[in-house]
């Protein structure tokens, strides 16, 4: 079968974004389908903010405040990035079959459908429209839930997050339209199986997608790639810039008692004076890998480090996004593990309930999709 994935694959720094691309595109077409990456891409798809609203944004200090730090921290992101290349470009084009054509809004989406036999959705958060007033996300909304091609086309979800735990009436009056034209819904959260349920639609718990391949998958990756490898026993730490309670100084100092080093990789607009690691992709799942240690307020990165069976901890988010704790929770279910959450800057989780875990039982669970193929 001919399948269309919309998902997200454009950062230039978050590793999970693209290798959850990977994962799920290598699993469908190791069982011999044709699928590809529908490459939308919805940064300039936004609805218009009205004037007046811009104005009275500018005239509050705290928002303009906020609005000027994040313009900067922005800036200083891209300039790190191109100082830096980490070579996505060349992950994207050398491991992920692509649509010849940019989609850029959900109207090119509309009027010029991608072929295919099935659209799938997910994972990742694209289901995950935050406080934004739903006209601003309008054309993503339309375009995430599939609401373009052919009626005969077969619309599924894999693993998509909401990445929030409740969302308001008004969106789900316009989700849940879209939703009833699905053949087959499964959500990456625990919790987006109530969301679905709030719109009247049943929804099935599944791994993320990376856990759909074994280690080997990964390693052969890294293997086929070349770089300098560390020559000394190492601790990974790999933060996004996402709100959380946690202090570098202190993880480095404790890294110093332990004698080891820290190979320190940061994504999403994450800027601060510590040296770092620009690593491809690659040479990020080698350090995840060959880490003694993983520690990380990243969700893939959590996941990979279960996949490569090391001993990790998750720092968790705060603030206006805290709702993407739930991911968390649900893969310490999934993998019925204890919660490995670092708190109040105490890393000795690091060192606690030692196991391997059993992939393959994940795995198998999501060999339920193909059914509706």
């Amino acid at each position: 079968m001919k399948i269309g994935i919309m998902t997200f694959w454009w950062s230039e720094d978050n590793y999970g974004q693209l290798l959850q691309c990977y994962a799920l595109q290598k699993y469908l077409r190791d069982k011999g389908h044709d699928a590809y990456l529908i490459r939308y891409d919805p940064r300039n798809d936004y609805g218009k903010t009205k004037l007046y609203i811009k104005l009275l944004k500018a005239l509050s200090p705290i928002r303009l405040s906020k609005y000027i730090r994040n313009k900067i921290r922005h800036h200083k992101s891209i300039t790190e990035q191109k100082q830096n290349p980490r070579n996505f470009d060349s992950f994207r084009n050398t491991y992920i079959k692509q649509s010849e054509k940019l989609y850029t809004s959900y109207n090119q989406l509309k009027e010029d459908p991608p072929d295919a036999d099935v659209y799938i959705v997910g994972s990742d958060q694209v289901w995950n429209f935050g406080n934004l007033n739903v006209s601003k996300v309008k054309n993503l909304i339309d375009a995430y839930f599939l609401n373009f091609g052919s009626e005969k086309t077969k619309r599924l979800s894999y693993a998509a997050s909401w990445g929030q735990v409740s969302i308001s009436q008004e969106y789900i009056k316009i989700i849940k339209p879209l939703l009833e034209k699905f053949d087959y819904v499964s959500v990456r959260e625990k919790t987006g199986v109530e969301l679905c349920n709030n719109c009247d639609v049943d929804a099935e718990w599944v791994p993320d997608p990376t856990m759909l391949l074994m280690a080997d998958k990964y390693r052969d990756i890294y293997n086929e790639n070349n770089f300098e490898k560390p020559k000394k026993v190492f601790v990974l730490l790999y933060l996004l810039g996402n709100e959380c309670d946690f202090s570098i100084k202190k993880f480095y100092d404790w890294a110093k008692n332990k004698d080891i080093e820290v190979i320190y990789v940061t994504g999403n607009n994450n800027i601060d004076k510590y040296q770092k690691t620009f690593a491809t992709i690659p040479q990020w799942l080698y350090l995840v890998d060959n880490a003694e240690y993983v520690v990380t307020n990243s969700y893939h990165c959590c996941v990979f480090s279960a996949i490569f069976n090391k001993q990790f901890a998750a720092v968790p988010v705060k603030g206006s996004i805290k709702g993407m704790n739930s991911r968390l929770d649900s893969l310490w279910e999934l993998l019925h593990i204890e919660p490995r959450v670092i708190k109040d800057d105490n890393f000795d989780i690091l060192d606690k309930n030692k196991q391997t875990l059993n992939f393959e039982k994940v795995v198998g669970t999501a060999d339920v999709i193909n059914s509706y193929l």
